[in-house]
């Protein structure tokens, strides 16, 4: 599929979620609302403990909100382009569609741009930014030239990160596709929820098993101090060895699970034709 078939796409799919806005304006304006309200609420508690003590071990109270409105938008992005089934494989697998999806004809990367959500999905992604701005406004420092580029990259490879631990953890579902139908979910809402907290002064056991075995502290702790710059060295280039490392390690296991599959199926149906 070319990249101009693929744009095309997802054109197609942004227009179809446009319409759904505009048919009920109303209701949809209430919804957005909501999960605004909702998005920064959720962050809300972090951001007081910081105001109320003057910082978290040694970040400050406007470098928390960075923190946290960088974790709005990489996930804000991630589910407003692939909430619906690419951001979630295990779904897919799980509930017997990975099948449904060999007769169609059609690529994988072109069933899987279905369900983004650019209008209606967008109330986290927004509210990232916003406080983003914010976050930057109240902070006493001069930024260079190039700490846009740098920004953009560090939340691409947050979003990598989440990607492939995502698609990483769903090769399970290709082995036990009942056991392990919301995995990808799980560990999804199991990162939204620990990037929220600064690992700044935390003990060395808690730090490092969330910059390795449980990355979540790649996703938003980690990207603002190198960003900020409380790190240098080769330990600034660390978010983007492990994104590569785990995008590989996850193609790999993926493909490994896909072939299983294809030789074995899924058990998910009973002769009748309804799933288990």
């Amino acid at each position: 599929m070319s990249v101009k078939r693929y744009f095309k796409l997802l054109g197609i799919y942004a227009k179809m979620d446009l319409a759904s806005l505009m048919r009920d304006r109303k209701f949809m304006a209430i919804v957005m609302l909501a999960d605004l309200v909702s998005n920064v609420s959720s962050i809300s508690g972090v951001f007081l403990l910081a105001w109320k003590f003057g910082g978290i071990g040694g970040m400050g109270r406007f470098e928390v909100l960075f923190m946290l409105a960088y974790g709005n938008i990489v996930m804000g992005f991630l589910n407003m382009m692939g909430g619906c089934n690419a951001l979630f494989p295990s779904r897919i697998i799980g509930r017997g569609q990975w099948e449904h999806m060999f007769i169609m004809p059609l690529p994988y990367t072109v069933q899987l741009t279905v369900g983004i959500f650019p209008f209606t999905g967008s109330g986290t992604f927004l509210s990232g930014i916003a406080l983003l701005f914010v976050a930057l406004s109240n902070m006493d420092v001069v930024l260079p030239w190039w700490w846009p580029g740098a920004l953009i990259l560090q939340l691409a490879v947050s979003m990598v990160i989440v990607v492939a631990l995502s698609y990483l953890f769903s090769s399970l579902a290709f082995y036990a596709p009942v056991q392990c139908e919301e995995i990808s979910s799980t560990v999804i809402y199991s990162v939204e929820r620990t990037m929220t907290f600064p690992l700044s002064g935390m003990p060395v056991y808690v730090r490092y098993p969330l910059l390795t075995i449980f990355p979540a502290g790649l996703t938003a702790w980690f990207p603002t101090v190198v960003l900020f710059g409380k790190t240098a060295g080769f330990e600034c280039f660390y978010s983007v060895l492990f994104a590569a490392l785990t995008a590989f390690t996850a193609a790999h296991f993926f493909k490994k699970g896909f072939r299983y599959y294809v030789k074995k199926g899924i058990n998910r149906y009973v002769s009748g034709g309804h799933r288990s």
